[in-house]
């Protein structure tokens, strides 16, 4: 037995969850927590690009010598 099987067999024991329990997700679940990640991910990409804007236009013209 590898030692993540002892940890897992340990873990399933000391919660009381049988190890082969299948017991997961529901569809809607899934679509629910990944709405979430894809608003998270939009919210992100907000900022970022609201950040890009605001230094670019602090960026200098360049000036041609005289």
């Amino acid at each position: 037995m590898s030692d993540v099987d002892l940890i897992w067999q340990y873990l399933c024991a000391r919660c009381r969850v049988p190890p082969d329990n299948e017991d997961g997700m529901t569809t809607t679940e899934v679509a629910v927590i990944t709405f979430l990640l894809v608003g998270a991910a939009i919210l992100v990409l907000g900022i970022i690009v609201a950040a890009a804007k605001g230094n670019a236009d602090n960026i200098p013209n360049p000036q041609q010598p005289s």
